[in-house]
Formats: C-alpha cells, structure tokens, sequence
C-alpha cells in the first residue's frame, strides 16, 4: 500500500521518510553542517536548563553544572541557567565560581534598560535577589565578610527582593546574617592570636584564641590553631583533641 506524502512535515499523519520536520525558527538554535544530526534538545537552553535541574534533583551537581553550561552556551544571557549554576558550585564548593556567575547575573540585570528591566520587574528582582543570597553565602564561605553582609543586608532591607524569598528565607537569612557577623568578629580576634602565635608567644596565642571561641563557638580555625600550639608543645592528646573537634565541625557544614 501506498501512502502519501505528509503535506505539513511537522505532523504525525502519514508519516513519510521524505521530509523531516522543520526546527523552531530561533537564532539560539541554528545549525551548522556538521550538528544536523543533533535533536533540537540537544542545544536548547531551555531544555537544557531543565536537564540541570533534574541532575541537581539527584544530587548530581557535576552532572548539573554541565548541563547548565552547555545551556549558557547557547544562550550566555540565560539567567537561570547561570542561577542554578551557581547553586551547584556552592553544593561542590566552588565558590569563586558562584561568586562569578551572581557577578554576571548582578551585572547583566544592571546593564538593562529601564523599559526592558519595568517590563518583567517581578523576575528580574525574584533572580537579583537569589543571585545576592547566593552571592553572599559563596563570599561568607570564602571569608570576604564585608561583601557577604552587604549582600546579605541588602536583600533583607528591600522589600521589592525579600518579598521573593518568602518569611521562611527571610527569618533564616537573617540568621545567617547574624552569624557572619559573629565570624567576622570572631576571627578579627583569632588573628591578633596568629601574630601572637608567629612570635612564639604560644600561651597569650591560646588565650586569644579562646576569646575568640567566645564570640563564636564553632569557629574551627580558633580550635584547629589552640591544637597547634599544644602539638608544638608536645601536648599531643590535647592536640588530638583539638584538632578531632575541628574536623568535626568542618564534616557537619
């Protein structure tokens, strides 16, 4: 029996090997000669963009992250795809990289026009304002304590970005604010011990250190150092001690 040929490629009646059904005409997934025999989904940002998030799903985050560049590739204005992105480099501890994709993010939001950023303003707030929490937690972990808290403090006093979060995010961020703080004071005293250390004044090191274990209490450097200053004077069990409660500190972040 004979069929046919299909009128419209891109239905299923009738389905004929003589035409195949034409691409979605956007400038993001042109062709070339040599990518013909690529899905349409293998460049779509979007498509792509939603594969990173199922990797992210499955705690695949090395899996997500490529997925979400291929996406940028496509289409290096995707905002979400380098959100997300960054969201997997705090989970595999890149947090330079975080840091450089919220930049972009930051800078790409800045740079548009005041009619292009009124005509989608919910959005580009929601993305701006978990572009600066992500931003803020990558330059806590990297110990950049100014920015963090600029971050931070900025989308808390915004009520155009913390209405994006919801009051759960927000009561949290604010604890997490706190404790930024705490650390940052905290290791401002730790490193009046460290200099006390570099002079071998070992004892005056350690009370330092424990002033700064008052102000915060799992500060890890504070308890790592106090173990070395008792390996240095051949108090092993107690370096042991020290340095085990460090370490379990840093397993449970």
């Amino acid at each position: 029996m004979g069929f046919t040929e299909k009128t419209f490629a891109h239905l299923p009646a009738r389905e004929s090997q003589l035409k195949e059904p034409p691409y979605p005409k956007s400038k993001k997934l042109e062709k070339t000669p040599g990518e013909q025999h690529l899905d349409v989904e293998d460049k779509d940002p979007v498509w792509l963009k939603d594969k990173g998030d199922m990797f992210f799903k499955r705690h695949d985050f090395t899996a997500a992250i490529a997925a979400y560049a291929k996406a940028l590739k496509a289409d290096p204005d995707f905002l979400m795809g380098k959100l997300n992105r960054a969201t997997c480099f705090i989970m595999v501890r890149g947090f330079g990289a975080c840091a450089e994709d919220c930049d972009d993010i930051m800078r790409q939001i800045e740079g548009l026009k005041p009619e292009e950023f009124e005509a989608d303003k919910d959005f580009y707030n929601k993305v701006k304002a978990r572009a600066l929490v992500k931003r803020g937690a990558a330059n806590a972990w990297m110990s950049n304590f100014d920015e963090a808290i600029a971050d931070f403090t900025k989308v808390l006093a915004e009520e155009e970005l913390n209405r994006h979060l919801g009051p759960h995010d927000v009561a949290a961020l604010a604890r997490d604010l706190a404790v930024v703080k705490n650390r940052q004071a905290s290791q401002a005293v730790k490193h009046k011990g460290d200099a006390l250390f570099y002079q071998e004044k070992y004892d005056e090191a350690v009370a330092k250190y424990e002033e700064a274990l008052e102000v915060d209490k799992e500060n890890e450097y504070a308890i790592a150092n106090i173990g070395v200053v008792h390996l240095k004077k051949q108090e092993h069990a107690k370096a042991l001690e020290c340095s085990s409660r460090a370490l379990r500190l840093i397993d449970n972040f």
